[in-house]
């Protein structure tokens, strides 16, 4: 069963619409506009002015007025804003290839340049991909959940907690309909690293063991039926990281780890 919601082909780019604030990243804030999927506000559409910290504007549960700026219907991604016009405008000539930026956001100040050094240090000294830690549910969207876990679990000598992704696809063997059946905030959870994006800020978690996860040479050939046919609006905005880190940052794009699922 999909969400319920306007289908995102219905949704008109420039149109102003309000949104409730369902979950905070240090990369931007995701809203529900009444959509089929949650619209991302990216830190740096939060305001004309830089902004370091994602919750000096929006907070979880806050009603905000945005504009719609994109629409990905294959991907199932929605992009919103809060700047002027004026200001997409004059960021939209910078992406496009005039100047290069002379400040990159430091999206949440303390705690995002904390999960950087935590990433780069587990990068560094390994992980195994194997072993299950524990960690916390800390907000759940329509396509997974960011659970936070301590890193000192995985390796010695490393410090620090770190958010990662569990996507819809990786929180129990089989499918998944709803990411609220399963976890929720608050819920203690086991978790493995999947894989660590040091550069990207990104983490990857699943909450199946290496064993029951299918290959990716399996998703190609003869998938096994229960996983087979993953619709864009059910697959959700897994990559909506690498997609912004391209819109912000036009020289250098991310590549997927997150959305290694889709086909």
């Amino acid at each position: 069963g999909g969400r319920s919601g306007t289908p995102l082909a219905d949704l008109e780019v420039g149109a102003t619409i309000s949104g409730t604030v369902k979950a905070i990243q240090s990369y931007g804030a995701f809203l529900d506009i009444g959509a089929q999927t949650d619209a991302l506000l990216h830190v740096s559409r939060l305001s004309d002015d830089f902004v370091s910290n994602v919750e000096d504007v929006v907070k979880a549960g806050d009603r905000v007025e945005v504009r719609i700026v994109s629409v990905d219907v294959d991907k199932g991604q929605i992009a919103v804003t809060m700047r002027s016009e004026e200001a997409e405008a004059q960021a939209a000539d910078r992406a496009s290839g005039g100047g290069r930026r002379k400040e990159r956001p430091q999206r949440s100040g303390g705690d995002r340049q904390a999960q950087m050094a935590a990433l780069a240090s587990l990068a560094e000294k390994g992980f195994s991909d194997e072993q299950f830690v524990e960690g916390n549910v800390v907000s759940t969207l329509d396509f997974g959940a960011f659970v936070r876990f301590d890193a000192s679990q995985l390796a010695e000598g490393v410090e620090g907690e770190i958010d990662g992704l569990v996507h819809i696809s990786a929180l129990t063997v089989g499918r998944a309909d709803d990411v609220n059946s399963h976890v929720s905030v608050g819920d203690k959870v086991q978790v493995r690293v999947r894989s660590v994006d040091a550069a990207g800020g990104k983490v990857s978690l699943s909450m199946i063991s290496k064993e029951d996860e299918p290959k990716p040479r399996e998703r190609g050939q003869r998938q096994r039926a229960p996983r087979a046919r993953w619709s864009p609006e059910e697959m959700g905005a897994a990559d909506w990281k690498d997609s912004m880190d391209g819109l912000e940052q036009p020289s250098f794009v991310n590549t997927g780890i997150i959305n290694n699922r889709r086909k």
